[in-house]
Parts: structure tokens; sequence; C-alpha cells
């Protein structure tokens, strides 16, 4: 059966857990040192019947799994190999998404932000030194404003580099089972 890559990576994209989730037009188109850090909590995700953890199931490992995987590949309307292909694009789309750092604002005036690609971002660390609370709270705000929105951007344009090697990935995955 064929399926295009731009099919499997729509259908990967869309399993992801809803704070890595893209848009329709997405899909088309060193921590510092401070006197003050908060960090947000990660939360833990639920994974579902697409988690992926039941990828690369060898066909001697477990019937059980195997038969689980072929009634998904076949309400999907894929191939198990196309299946599994999806699966896998989709957790390593994931996880690179997830050890993306980026920072913004400026750590030389005592504002800065780092956070992860994710949306709303697992990790998020807001670094504020003794030179940016001289700066008033006025300056300070729209300083930490800044930073975030900052983050926010590049945090954004490696989600959108994360979903192009997904896509390269499945399309050199396809050609090499002869799929394309």
């Amino acid at each position: 059966m064929k399926t295009s890559p731009f099919t499997i990576g729509a259908y990967a994209a869309t399993l992801l857990p809803h704070s890595l989730a893209f848009s329709a037009t997405q899909i088309n188109s060193a921590l510092l040192c401070s006197s003050r850090s908060t960090r947000h909590q990660p939360h833990q995700l639920k994974l579902n019947m697409f988690s992926g953890s039941s990828l690369d199931v060898e066909e001697e490992e477990d019937d059980e799994k195997r038969a689980e995987i072929e009634k998904m590949a076949r309400a999907m309307g894929m191939s198990v190999e196309e299946y599994q292909l999806g699966m896998n694009a989709r957790t390593r789309m994931e996880t690179a998404i997830n050890e993306v750092r980026v920072i913004g604002g400026d750590p030389a005036k005592g504002v800065s932000v780092e956070r992860d690609g994710n949306m709303p971002p697992k990790h998020l660390v807001v670094t504020v030194t003794e030179e940016g609370k001289a700066l008033g709270k006025e300056k300070l705000e729209k300083m930490l404003v800044d930073a975030l929105k900052g983050a926010s951007e590049k945090s954004k344009v490696a989600r959108d580099e994360a979903q192009k090697d997904m896509m390269k990935y499945i399309s050199e995955s396809m050609k090499k089972m002869g799929a394309m």
C-alpha cells in the first residue's frame, strides 16, 4: 500500500500531545548563573495507543502487540511498516522539540529566558541578576516581556525545523522502503 510522505507526516504530527501540536499552517509551510531563577515544572504526558510504545515489534516477539499494530495500521489505511515509520517519526520529532534550548533577552543586561521548543514550555528558566533588578520595575517588566517573546519566537523556529526534519526523515525512509 502506498502512502505519501506528507500523509504519514501529517498523521505523525496529529498524534503529538496537545502541547506539541502544530496548526495546519505550520504543517504546510547554556544555563545562566543567577541570583533568582524560576523553573516551570514539566508536566507528564499521558501516552495513548499512539504513543509509540509498541514500535519495532518483531514478528516473533509478541503476537498480541503485532496484532494491535496491524489493526491500527489497517484503521489508518497504512501498511505496518508505514505505520511504524509514522510512529518513529513522531517520536524523533517529539524528542528533538524537548531537547531544544533557546535563550531570549540579554544576559549582559541582567534579564534572560531559557526555554525548550514545546508550547507551552516544559523547560523554562527566567534569570534576573542584580543588574536587571537595578533597572527598576517598569524597565525590568518590559525586558522580561521582550525576553519571553524572543525566546518564544526562537522556539517556534526550532519547532518548524524539527517538523521539516521529520518530513525529510519520512521521505528518506520511504525511499529506502521502496514506497516512493
